[in-house]
């Protein structure tokens, strides 16, 4: 059975009116249900100042009236969370690396509540507004830590599901990046990377340059910008995101696989394309060299109407 919140991030023990886990002496601030294993400390100019940036323009925000059913209602209308909330057992352990305002990690805790999902970002504000929905909605299954990404505070080779989606590409280090959060998923575990990839970006990039020259975005190129159905606040933080990031690395996906299969992962599949029968986790045939530039090929011609602007995820499974 899935502890409450708060609980030790590793020994998932109870930690409620505590500072630090009586049984492996983690040290943290317990802010609300949030385990803040940073505290005052400061982590470098590049991680103090994604986090400012973030302080500033929470992502995803949430509405005013959100609650467990509109959450719930509007990942299931994202192909991809379908999948994957289908393809994620239900008593998983489940660890979302840099989850923001942790949306995905309450959608898959709402979801299935046999599983245990932990939450972890660096940025205070975001878990605060993540915090608040997950008391509102009564996520029970769900605790929220705030930590590091090169230090995270939870073990090595322990959860079934490692999903980190749009991080390792706002570090200054992406490879390392990669390589701790792969190293959280146990034996035989999935990871789910997502980041910005060279040639999926690329029309992004573009469209970049040329709100740069009209000293704003040109909102017709822009598919989240073109929606008559968000608000101008979303929109709003969608052009931070999307256009003034101060720290953002595009990475080609050769090289990204080449560093999960030096940390001993097996390839998945990319998506996209999302499969549309099947099990998100079971195994497709690793692409040839033509495969691999097939696929990126795909990605850039996505540009003008990809809503994720060159977001990819590789599936990996650790094969020991």
């Amino acid at each position: 059975m899935s502890p409450k919140p708060p609980f030790c991030p590793r020994c998932r023990v109870d930690v409620a009116g505590l500072d630090a886990c009586p049984q492996c002496g983690l040290g943290f601030v317990l802010r609300g249900g949030v385990v803040d294993a940073i505290g005052a400390r400061t982590r470098g100019q590049a991680a103090d100042g994604v986090e400012d940036f973030y302080s500033e323009n929470p992502f995803p925000g949430y509405a005013p009236g959100d609650n467990r059913g509109t959450l719930l209602d509007r990942s299931r209308r994202a192909p991809f969370l379908v999948q994957l909330d289908n393809a994620v057992p239900t008593d998983a352990t489940v660890l979302e690396c840099g989850c923001g305002t942790a949306q995905l990690s309450a959608f898959l805790a709402s979801a299935g509540p046999g599983r245990t999902v932990i939450g972890v970002d660096g940025c205070r504000v975001s878990l605060e507004h993540a915090d608040q929905f997950r008391e509102r909605a009564g996520i029970d299954n769900l605790q929220l830590v705030r930590g590091d990404l090169f230090e995270l505070p939870v073990p090595e080779r322990t959860y079934n599901v490692v999903i980190s989606r749009g991080v390792v590409h706002h570090t200054p280090d992406p490879d390392e990046a990669t390589r701790q959060v792969a190293r959280r998923v146990a034996p035989g575990g999935i990871l789910v990377l997502g980041f910005y990839e060279t040639w999926g970006r690329a029309f992004h990039c573009v469209r970049r340059a040329a709100g740069k020259l009209t000293r704003k975005p040109i909102r017709v190129l822009d598919p989240i910008l073109r929606r008559r159905d968000l608000d101008e606040e979303k929109k709003r933080i969608w052009i931070e995101d999307q256009y003034h990031h101060p720290l953002e690395r595009i990475l080609p996906m050769p090289h990204v696989l080449r560093v999960l299969e030096e940390e001993g992962f097996a390839w998945v599949r990319s998506i996209p394309p999302v499969a549309t029968s099947g099990n998100l986790f079971e195994g497709s045939p690793r692409p040839s060299a033509w495969g691999r530039t097939t696929l990126r090929a795909g990605w850039a011609l996505r540009g003008l109407s990809d809503p994720d602007a060159g977001l990819i995820s590789l599936v990996a499974r650790r094969l020991d």
